[in-house]
């Protein structure tokens, strides 16, 4: 029943956001900006984008080969975008991740690999995007000083600190486990799965050249949004991208809505209004990276249904 509250509460979220946006943006100026678009910088940006989630499934299969698991490029594609199509119904990205990792562990063993390489997929991926919003701002601060941006990184950081913290430090870890139980089931399974986890901690290049892939992809992610901004006729400069779609994805990823729908629209169209960005074409810039999302869901729906579903009933 709380499940179902739950995911009430964030369709009534997602709804509630998108009534207020186009409230304040009047669809009739959303439809001339797409009408008065350059089709082929749209299709560019699409790419990009595209590319950009290329890279993000050859990371996670990395990261699998790295714990030992050889698995086909084929199968983690396959895995990996059913995943999507199970994030366009549920919050943020848990409910394609969790596919993921039954899927995998389904087919070839070693839950508690096929987790921690979820797990590193992620951190590696939300590391990237606060380095790079980072990174760039201690670059363009000059260009870029509004205090909620400032603060927003800032938390960001803390956030990515505290994580690191938990996941390289056994210290750190068996201190904040102190709170449980000695005898707590809960606590052996969390800090067995630790153990797991701090394979990382004792082959750090694994974690380096996964860094690398996510910085790499948050990059085209960000490169996409520009691309998209040209071809409404924007010309903020590509600097104040690299700050804000990183901070802009990553306030997406918090599980307040459905597949970040609305929070991520919302946040492109504040963010880019602070360095002078129409928020017709703020809205309809996350608009495009939205209906990308929904393109490789049904993608993945379509894997899922024709291919990947049969795989797994060969477990049975």
């Amino acid at each position: 029943m709380k499940k179902k509250i739950f995911l009430y509460a964030r369709l009534l979220a997602t709804t509630a956001i998108f009534f207020a946006l186009f409230k304040f943006i009047p669809y009739e100026q959303l439809i001339e900006v797409y009408s008065n678009s350059d089709k082929l910088y749209l299709v560019l940006a699409f790419f990009i984008f595209y590319c950009a989630l290329s890279l993000c499934v050859a990371r996670w299969r990395f990261l699998l080969s790295s714990l030992g698991l050889t698995i086909s490029f084929r199968e983690v594609i396959y895995s990996y975008y059913s995943g999507l199509f199970l994030n366009l119904f549920f919050p943020s990205y848990i409910a394609g991740d969790i596919f993921r990792g039954f899927s995998m562990s389904y087919r070839h063993g070693s839950l508690k690999k096929v987790a921690s390489s979820i797990l590193m997929d992620r951190f590696s991926g939300v590391t990237a995007l606060v380095l790079l919003a980072s990174t760039c701002f201690f670059f363009g601060a000059e260009i870029l000083k509004d205090r909620i941006v400032i603060v927003t990184l800032f938390i960001l950081s803390f956030f990515i600190g505290i994580s690191f913290l938990i996941i390289f430090s056994k210290t750190f870890f068996l201190l904040l486990m102190s709170v449980f139980k000695d005898d707590s089931a809960l606590k052996r399974k969390l800090v067995s799965f630790h153990d797991q986890l701090y394979f990382f901690r004792e082959n750090p290049s694994v974690f380096i050249k996964a860094l690398l892939l996510s910085f790499l992809s948050q990059f085209l992610l960000a490169w996409g949004f520009f691309i998209a901004s040209l071809a409404f006729g924007s010309k903020i400069n590509i600097i104040y991208f690299l700050i804000l779609v990183p901070i802009i994805l990553a306030i997406a990823s918090i599980p307040l809505t459905i597949a970040g729908a609305g929070t991520r629209e919302a946040c492109t169209v504040y963010f880019f209004a602070l360095v002078g960005m129409n928020k017709s074409i703020g809205l309809g810039i996350a608009l495009l990276n939205l209906i990308f999302l929904v393109s490789a869901g049904i993608l993945g729906g379509v894997i899922y249904v024709g291919v990947y579903h049969r795989r797994l009933q060969l477990n049975t």
